[in-house]
């Protein structure tokens, strides 16, 4: 009896002092907004090389849509021609992972992206500093729903999204045509 109320109190504070590792997000906290400033150029894509051969790639669209989730991992030669690729996109369409709702205010983008962290999924909010029309810096990273920084260097893939992307014009950009963000 001694033990089982002592593995109930254990259980108790694990799960107190892990509940945003615990706890699935199931819908993102931020909503597309129409997109009509000037701020960032969105006919084309942006990228960040994170490797001598491979860049993440994100694509902005007018109704406050983002493809591409935290970056979507690509070839660096082959960006465009995926992008063209109407199955590849196809199947990066159904995935919950890709998509993003965005917004801009005051020089800031943020973007609002699935990431895993252990066996479950979480919304992070990528915080972003907008140098110019072409370049962004993504500063850091926060869980959606609790504000709290995530800790990249130790916890999920958006590590790799930290830093600098620049953009290039591309079209025609994949449809943003998808089943998660209305």
């Amino acid at each position: 009896m001694k033990y089982k109320y002592c593995l109930i109190i254990f259980l108790f504070f694990l799960t107190v002092c892990c509940k945003d590792f615990l706890i699935k997000d199931k819908e993102f906290s931020m909503k597309a907004i129409l997109y009509t400033g000037n701020e960032l150029k969105i006919n084309g894509y942006y990228y960040k090389k994170y490797s001598d051969e491979k860049s993440l790639v994100l694509v902005f669209y007018e109704n406050g849509v983002q493809f591409g989730g935290n970056g979507i991992s690509i070839p660096t030669i082959e960006i465009e021609d995926r992008l063209r690729e109407s199955d590849y996109t196809r199947k990066l369409r159904d995935w919950l992972a890709w998509w993003a709702p965005y917004d801009i205010y005051n020089n800031v983008l943020r973007f609002e992206f699935y990431d895993i962290f252990g066996h479950n999924w979480h919304t992070c909010i990528a915080h972003c500093e907008i140098l110019n029309d072409t370049t962004f810096n993504v500063k850091k990273i926060t869980f959606s729903k609790t504000g709290k920084e995530v800790n990249v260097n130790k916890y999920g893939t958006s590590y790799y999204s930290l830093g600098e992307w620049h953009f290039k014009q591309f079209s025609p950009k994949p449809d943003s045509t998808n089943i998660f963000i209305p």
